[in-house]
């Protein structure tokens, strides 16, 4: 159980990451937008959201799909946090629900009837990471590099930035998401086997700068393998009640978890 909630928090990490890249700006260039969304993540304190994620792994002639849907709600300050993940591959459906409160993860998965919880460091440790991603200043950063590269329109009374590009400058990108999420850092050089074929993101804000949805394509492909592999990467995310969440209740039956895990 306890690997099987830190794979969950791996992808409710990825959910969390494109939360900070979606509170963007006025009608300004498109730099002036990136600019002005580094300011204005700093202010988000919490959220509802939806993130689904597509990969589609192609390994000669042979091809592996995997979905997987978060939904949730989650506060910054102290970090709280609720979320329902769905996992489907090879036919199989695997589902968790998680709360995160108080410096304990509580759990429970498909087939199960009760509720477990952990409070072991190794696991409250990357609370701290998922923090990390929903403010994550290295990824803000590398956007601000490339800011130049984005388009910004007005589409049905909102703000739409659209960018579209290929190669090793993702490098970096890469390594931001990978150090924000804790474990082993890592630097460009793990990637120098991967080639960035085509990245494009779409951003969606209101008005009044409030995030709607954001939306990351990404195709890449291994370089100098035996087996070549290709991976195309979809994720949608849509958000609700930003700065609105006031707070996140654990239910009954969670609150009488089974503790496991115990350092």
């Amino acid at each position: 159980m306890m690997k099987s909630i830190r794979k969950y928090l791996l992808i409710i990490a990825a959910a969390l990451l494109t939360i900070t890249l979606s509170a963007c700006g006025t009608k300004v260039t498109a730099e002036e937008a990136i600019n002005k969304t580094n300011e204005a993540s700093k202010n988000l304190k919490n959220t509802e959201f939806v993130s689904s994620n597509i990969s589609e792994i192609i390994v000669g002639d042979q091809t592996q799909k995997i979905e997987n849907k978060v939904s949730g709600s989650l506060i910054l300050e102290p970090f709280t946090m609720h979320a329902t993940t769905e996992i489907k591959a090879q036919d199989k459906t695997q589902t968790l629900e998680m709360y995160i409160k108080d410096n304990a993860a509580y759990a429970k998965a498909t087939g199960q009837d009760t509720w477990v919880k952990s409070s072991n460091n190794n696991i409250t440790a990357q609370f701290e990471n998922l923090k990390k991603l929903a403010n994550s200043e290295q990824v803000m950063e590398f956007y601000k590099k490339i800011a130049k590269d984005f388009k910004i329109a007005e589409e049905k009374g909102n703000y739409v930035l659209t960018y579209s590009g290929n190669g090793d400058q993702f490098k970096e990108l890469m390594v931001a998401i990978a150090n924000s999420s804790g474990g082993q850092a890592v630097n460009a050089n793990a990637f120098n086997n991967v080639d960035f074929k085509n990245v494009t993101i779409k951003l969606v804000v209101s008005k009044d700068f409030i995030p709607i949805s954001n939306e990351t394509i990404m195709e890449i492909a291994t370089k100098n393998a035996a087996k070549p592999t290709t991976m195309k990467i979809t994720q949608n995310t849509s958000y609700s009640n930003v700065n609105k969440v006031t707070s996140i209740d654990l239910p009954e039956a969670a609150k009488n978890a089974n503790e496991i895990g115990r350092n």
